[in-house]
């Protein structure tokens, strides 16, 4: 068999998921259940995770491209720009839902290392949004925590893809609200100072009560006392 492009070997592997149901056990074995030499994988991957990892990442890319080609998009302040990221996003992904449900990490406090390529190109864009949002007034101009806001646009940017995952309604509308009404409750958290009376308010009940605590421990990572 001659040496497979990248891009058939991504749809192969990606068949091979979505109808068996579980992960090849080898490059070995995946490449041979291809009718190829498992140096040929290794020309275009360095393993079977880096797949999907690429994959991830690609969602995020083919979704800045799609917005970045509407005249209309450049135009748009910068918390409709994030919304019009999310919306657009979820619509993308839509094609291939199957690998969603099946394969993408589940919730984690910390992004799995398969996620690594798609939070940093998630980020660098989340940055711009931050930026723009500071000098058009969408977002408060606050030091301590405009440093982690792009950390916080991801962990929001995650929660969306985990809702849509397990989201059942008709043409995913339960989806779409989510969207809306965390966007909307995201941008006045950040435009009014809603961020740091919360953190505040928790701090306040870890120093009260243990339970609160551990909360309070990973807020401290965001905003430092």
């Amino acid at each position: 068999m001659s040496e497979q492009s990248k891009t058939d070997l991504q749809e192969a592997y990606w068949k091979h998921l979505l109808l068996e149901g579980e992960r090849p056990k080898s490059v070995y074995a995946f490449m041979d259940s291809q009718g190829g030499e498992e140096a040929d994988f290794y020309h275009s991957f360095a393993s079977l995770d880096a797949i999907e990892s690429g994959y991830w990442e690609a969602t995020v890319n083919e979704t800045i491209r799609v917005l970045e080609s509407d005249d209309d998009y450049a135009g748009y302040p910068a918390d409709q720009k994030l919304l019009a990221f999310y919306y657009t996003y979820i619509t993308h992904i839509q094609g291939s839902r199957s690998r969603f449900v099946g394969y993408f990490p589940k919730p984690s406090m910390k992004a799995p290392h398969i996620l690594k390529g798609m939070r940093h190109r998630f980020k660098e864009y989340a940055s711009v949004i931050v930026s723009e949002g500071v000098r058009g007034g969408v977002y408060a101009d606050r030091k301590k925590l405009m440093e982690r806001y792009d950390d916080l646009m991801f962990m929001h940017f995650m929660a969306i893809i985990h809702f849509y995952i397990k989201d059942s309604s008709d043409s995913f509308q339960d989806t779409d609200a989510f969207i809306e009404k965390s966007s909307q409750f995201a941008t006045m958290a950040a435009a009014n100072g809603v961020l740091e009376s919360g953190f505040d308010f928790v701090r306040f009940l870890a120093g009260k009560d243990d339970r609160f605590r551990g909360l309070s421990k990973m807020i401290s990572k965001f905003i430092p006392e």
